[in-house]
């Protein structure tokens, strides 16, 4: 694996980096199907070192764009991410 994508790792709450991690980004078409007909297409997979930061759910920036983890597999010495960009807006309001 080539780690040579500097990904960010986002409080939930402000949407601020807290850390920062190199991984392997690549691009990846996955569907994800829950009730009442929503269907998500991750466009993204990203293999990175295990991090205790990174969760089910959380959110990671990279290229300008945030991306929340839609799932995640841990495997012996590194994580599989895989992510599901969201709107150009989401979470970036400017602060007065």
């Amino acid at each position: 694996m080539f780690y040579d994508t500097k990904l960010e790792i986002l409080d939930a709450t402000h949407f601020k980096p807290v850390l920062s991690v190199m991984a392997d980004v690549q691009p990846y078409r996955k569907s994800f199907s829950f009730e009442d007909s929503y269907t998500l297409e991750t466009i993204y997979r990203a293999f990175c070192p295990l991090e205790s930061l990174l969760q089910l759910n959380g959110y990671v920036q990279f290229a300008k764009d945030v991306f929340i983890i839609l799932d995640m597999k841990e495997w012996n010495d590194y994580v599989e991410l895989y992510l599901y960009r969201c709107k150009q807006d989401f979470g970036l309001e400017v602060e007065e």
